[in-house]
C-alpha cells in the first residue's frame, strides 16, 4: 500500500480506469492503481479534481490537507459516521470504569516511560539541569501513577510530566543548534507539529484497518481532539518516533552548509526522513525485531484484544534504552516484508522515466 504526498501547485491528477496519474508541465510523473493507495496526504491550498475525490470516496481513501507547517485543514472524509467493526464493543466500553482506568494508566506510564528513554538515549554525552531534573521527575510520576483515583488525575500527571519533558527537549534542541538556537527552535517547533500530525493520521489508517472507531478514546476527550483515539496511540510514540526525529533533522540542518532550505525542499526532506523513521526497526517487548510501522499496527491490534477481552489488560509499547546504541548516529534501518511505496511528488526533475525513480524512495 502506497501514501502519497502531494507538495506541488501546479501538478495535476486523474484517473485512467483503474490507475491514479500524475501530471506536470504536461509530462507524466507517476502511475498506481487505486487499489494500492493507503491515504493522500495534501500541503497547501492544492484542490483534487472532482473525479479524484469520486474515486477517493468510493474506494475509502483517507485525505487529509496540511498547510506547509503541518497545521490541520480538513479532510474528505467524515470518521465520525463511520461504521467500525468493533464500533458496540467501544461503546460498551465507555461504562467500564475499570477498563477505561486500566487502560488509560498503562498509555500514559508507557508515555512516560518513553520519554525517559528517550532522555537518556540523547544524554549519554550531554547533560544539564533541565534534562536531569527530566529524569528524575518522570521515574517519580511513573512510580506514583497506581495512586491516581482517576483519569482526570492521570491527564493532570501526564500534563505535569510534558512541562518538564520539553524544557528538557530545548535543552536538548540548544544544545544541537550549532550557534542558531532561535533559528533551530523555530523550525523544530514547525517539525513536531508536521510529525505529529503525519503520526495521528498514520495511526488513525491503523485503526480503519483494525475496525476501530477513532472516536472513542480512553485517554483524550472527544470535545478537545480530533479523532482521539488515534492520539490516544500517539502519545506512547512520540518521544521515540517524532521528537527523536525532529531532534536529528534539525540537527543536520544546522551541520549542512544551508543548502536547500527552502521550505518546499525541507517539507519533502523531512518527509523522507518520516518514512525511513517508520521503516526503522527496533527491539519490541513482545513481537521481536519490528519496524516503528508494523510497532504501531501491533499496538492496535493488542487494543483490540483488550477490548473483546481476549487478554487482561492493555500491554504499552515500553522501549528499552540500549547503552551500546550511539544516539545521534544513523538508525538501522531494514526492508520490511511488506514493502510500502510512498509517493512524494516532486518537481526537481522534469524526465518521466527519472522522476519515476525519484518518487519511489527508500524502497
Amino acid at each position: 500500500m502506497s501514501t502519497i504526498y502531494i507538495t506541488e501547485r501546479d501538478a495535476s491528477f486523474k484517473i485512467y480506469s483503474r490507475y491514479f496519474k500524475v501530471f506536470q508541465n504536461h509530462k507524466q510523473r507517476f502511475c498506481i492503481p487505486i487499489r494500492n493507495i493507503s491515504q493522500f496526504i495534501v500541503f497547501g491550498n492544492i484542490n483534487l479534481p472532482k473525479q479524484v475525490i469520486q474515486i477517493v470516496r468510493l474506494n475509502q481513501i483517507p485525505v487529509l490537507y496540511l498547510t506547509q507547517t503541518g497545521e490541520y485543514l480538513g479532510r474528505v472524509e467524515n470518521p465520525s459516521a463511520t461504521q467500525t467493526k468493533y464500533l458496540k464493543y467501544q461503546q460498551r466500553s465507555i461504562h467500564n470504569t475499570e477498563f477505561n482506568h486500566a487502560t488509560a494508566e498503562s498509555m500514559i506510564w508507557a508515555k512516560l516511560h518513553n520519554q525517559h528513554t528517550f532522555l537518556q538515549s540523547w544524554t549519554r554525552n550531554y547533560t544539564s539541569y533541565e534534562t536531569q531534573r527530566a529524569l528524575d521527575y518522570l521515574t517519580l510520576l511513573m512510580d506514583n501513577l497506581p495512586i491516581a483515583p482517576s483519569i482526570n488525575d492521570l491527564r493532570d500527571f501526564c500534563t505535569e510530566a510534558d512541562k518538564v519533558y520539553y524544557c528538557a527537549f530545548a535543552s536538548l534542541l540548544n544544545f544541537h543548534s550549532n550557534g542558531y538556537p532561535g533559528t533551530t527552535a523555530k523550525r523544530a517547533s514547525r517539525f513536531l507539529q508536521l510529525g505529529n500530525q503525519l503520526l495521528h493520521q498514520y495511526i488513525y489508517t491503523l485503526l480503519n484497518t483494525a475496525g476501530l472507531h477513532p472516536d472513542y478514546a480512553v485517554l483524550h476527550e472527544d470535545g478537545y481532539y480530533e479523532l482521539p483515539l488515534a492520539w490516544d496511540f500517539a502519545a506512547e510514540f512520540r518521544a521515540p518516533v517524532v521528537d527523536d526525529l525532529v531532534l536529528n533533522f534539525t540537527r543536520n540542518l544546522t551541520n549542512s552548509n544551508g543548502n536547500g532550505k527552502n521550505s518546499n525542499t525541507l517539507l519533502k526532506r523531512f518527509l523522507q526522513s518520516w518514512e525511513a523513521k517508520l521503516k526503522t526497526f527496533i527491539l519490541h517487548p513482545y513481537a521481536g525485531e519490528v519496524s516503528y510501522r508494523q510497532c504501531m499496527d501491533l499496538q492496535v491490534k493488542e487494543y483490540v484484544k483488550s477490548l473483546l477481552g481476549d487478554v487482561e489488560y492493555y500491554r504499552p509499547l515500553a522501549l528499552k534504552f540500549n547503552p551500546n546504541q550511539v544516539k545521534g548516529q544513523k538508525s538501522k534501518v531494514k526492508r520490511e516484508d511488506n514493502n510500502v511505496e510512498e509517493l512524494v511528488l516532486s518537481a526537481n526533475n522534469n524526465s518521466t522515466q527519472n522522476s519515476s525513480q525519484l518518487v519511489r524512495f527508500l524502497q
